[in-house]
């Protein structure tokens, strides 16, 4: 009986500590074929280039999926879970990820021109080299939030103040 409860404490212990990456490869094949995946499990996916003008993805499970260099202008991503999602040189431009939690996300040189953040979750994101231009930040949280040499003329600003750059 005390072998069986070690054992059952050691499964429990180390089952809770392994951290399980597997998107649902039902809704990877939804998303391939229609470019709409609603509410999905995507969690870790590689985005390989789609054959779909426009995705939408929302409200879905994202965290950790690897989207560098996607072509994702004009996708829908609001409220979708994009914690330490790989979005370094995605084409993001006129996006709307109203809602998106993007915590600790590399956003290494995106395109987010235009795009609707109103609202989203950028906690520890990195967002080096990004183009914001005109993007819309209105009440979204940017604690710990790197923005090196990221250009954000023209952005509407968490507070909705717009950010001209002076010379």
């Amino acid at each position: 009986m005390k072998l069986r409860t070690i054992t059952i404490t050691l499964l429990v212990i180390f089952g809770a500590a392994t951290p399980v990456i597997a998107h649902s490869s039902r809704h990877a094949s939804i998303l391939r074929s229609t470019g709409e995946c609603l509410s999905c499990d995507l969690s870790g996916w590689k985005f390989r280039k789609s054959k779909h003008n426009y995705i939408n993805v929302t409200g879905s499970n994202l965290r950790k999926a690897n989207l560098s260099e996607a072509n994702l202008q004009n996708a829908n991503l609001s409220y979708t879970d994009l914690t330490e999602a790989k979005l370094d040189a995605a084409n993001l431009q006129n996006a709307n990820l109203e809602g998106a939690i993007l915590d600790s996300a590399n956003l290494w040189g995106a395109n987010l021109q235009g795009a609707n953040l109103r609202g989203a979750v950028f906690n520890d994101a990195v967002f080096w080299n990004a183009d914001l231009r005109g993007a819309d930040l209105r009440g979204t949280n940017l604690t710990g939030a790197s923005f090196i040499d990221a250009d954000v003329n023209g952005a509407i600003l968490p507070g909705g103040l717009i950010y001209i750059e002076t010379k």
